[in-house]
């Protein structure tokens, strides 16, 4: 069965797939960069439009919606020794995942894997 895959599924299927990195932590500033970089390359409709910020491109609709996600129990947030902010996804989240990345064309799926890997080894910090 094909579900229509919203731009906050994406943004949770981002932040749920799995890296190389041991931690499976990603920063809002890695988020921010990867909602980006998918917003460029994959040119999906309707998604998420950037304005020029402090960091860099920003959508503060990628704020909403991390705060809609952490309200829902689909990700937490970890907060580390220099009080940076990291997302990970909560078991209710890797369900919702999971069940989301089932639906998606598998050539997106990839894509958001690339991109996810590109922006965890990059040093924004």
């Amino acid at each position: 069965m094909k579900i229509k895959i919203t731009k906050k599924d994406i943004l949770l299927v981002f932040i749920a797939i799995q890296t190389e990195k041991a931690q499976n932590l990603i920063s809002s500033i890695q988020i921010m960069k990867g909602m980006f970089l998918i917003s460029k390359e994959l040119k999906i409709p309707r998604f998420y439009e950037f304005k020029p910020y402090l960091y860099g491109p920003c959508s503060f609709e990628v704020y909403s919606d991390l705060i809609s996600l952490l309200e829902s129990n689909l990700i937490d947030t970890v907060v580390t020794q220099f009080s940076w902010k990291y997302y990970k996804v909560t078991n209710v989240g890797t369900e919702k995942s999971n069940f989301i990345i089932k639906s998606m064309d598998k050539e997106l799926l990839n894509k958001l894997k690339e991109i996810k890997e590109f922006v965890i080894n990059k040093n924004y910090l």
